[in-house]
Protein backbone atom coordinates (compact mmCIF):
# COMPACT_ATOMS: atom_id res chain seq x y z
CA UNK A 1 0.00 0.00 0.00
CA UNK A 2 1.23 3.24 -0.89
CA UNK A 3 0.50 6.46 1.01
CA UNK A 4 -2.51 7.62 -1.54
CA UNK A 5 -3.92 4.22 -0.74
CA UNK A 6 -3.58 4.67 2.79
CA UNK A 7 -5.18 8.09 2.58
CA UNK A 8 -8.11 7.65 0.27
CA UNK A 9 -8.91 4.00 2.62
CA UNK A 10 -8.85 6.64 5.30
CA UNK A 11 -11.05 9.70 4.20
CA UNK A 12 -13.57 6.92 2.80
CA UNK A 13 -13.98 6.02 6.29
CA UNK A 14 -14.44 9.49 7.53
CA UNK A 15 -11.77 9.35 9.07
CA UNK A 16 -10.43 12.97 9.92
CA UNK A 17 -7.35 14.87 8.43
CA UNK A 18 -5.19 14.72 11.58
CA UNK A 19 -5.69 10.83 11.99
CA UNK A 20 -4.79 10.40 8.49
CA UNK A 21 -1.26 12.91 9.16
CA UNK A 22 -0.70 10.54 11.99
CA UNK A 23 -1.29 7.37 10.16
CA UNK A 24 0.72 8.53 7.56
CA UNK A 25 3.59 9.47 9.83
CA UNK A 26 3.79 6.04 11.37
CA UNK A 27 3.08 3.96 8.54
CA UNK A 28 5.66 5.20 5.94
CA UNK A 29 8.05 6.80 8.38
CA UNK A 30 7.25 10.71 7.27
CA UNK A 31 7.78 13.88 8.96
CA UNK A 32 4.16 15.69 9.90
CA UNK A 33 5.49 17.99 6.62
CA UNK A 34 6.25 15.14 4.49
CA UNK A 35 2.41 13.68 5.33
CA UNK A 36 0.68 17.52 5.18
CA UNK A 37 2.39 17.47 1.36
CA UNK A 38 1.05 13.76 0.94
CA UNK A 39 -2.73 15.00 1.80
CA UNK A 40 -2.81 18.21 -0.09
CA UNK A 41 -1.49 16.30 -2.99
CA UNK A 42 -4.52 14.03 -2.31
CA UNK A 43 -7.31 16.65 -2.07
CA UNK A 44 -5.60 18.37 -5.21
CA UNK A 45 -6.22 15.12 -7.19
CA UNK A 46 -9.93 14.91 -5.98
CA UNK A 47 -10.56 18.40 -7.34
CA UNK A 48 -9.20 18.11 -10.26
CA UNK A 49 -11.69 15.03 -10.41
CA UNK A 50 -14.44 16.65 -9.73
CA UNK A 51 -14.59 19.59 -12.03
Amino acid sequence: MDPMDLIRDKFSQDCTIETVLHLLMAHFELSEEEAQTKINAYFEIVEEYSK
